[in-house]
């Protein structure tokens, strides 16, 4: 049989016989359709800074303290909407970051 005809005849099934085959097809071939939620979780994220608050300044000062930048560049990505904080970095490090800012009134989005 070649496989256009199979998949022709595969297309003509109902989906009570097309969820069997899969079924079927699991168990020859010993698929194991179930995923580890470890691989589905992201390992890594980026920090964007979305509001300043009222305490900029300070922001300034953290900002500063978490990226390494000069007191300029750290002024110049605050001021800046939406910045990117930090990325490729971990959920404690996100968490970390997160707290600082927010116990000064600024509010960071973790993607």
């Amino acid at each position: 049989m070649k496989i256009e005809d199979l998949l022709f005849n595969i297309s003509n099934l109902n989906l009570i016989e097309l969820a069997k085959l899969v079924s079927e097809i699991e168990k020859k071939f010993n698929l194991n359709k179930t995923i580890n939620n470890d691989t589905l979780e992201k390992k890594f994220f980026n920090v964007y800074l979305k509001n300043v608050g009222d305490k900029k300044i300070s922001i300034i000062k953290i900002i500063k303290e978490i990226t390494n930048l000069s007191l300029k560049e750290s002024k110049d990505l605050v001021e800046k909407k939406d910045s990117l904080i930090k990325k490729n970095i971990t959920k404690k490090e996100c968490e970390d970051i997160s707290l600082k800012i927010s116990n000064l009134g600024g509010l960071v989005e973790i993607k």
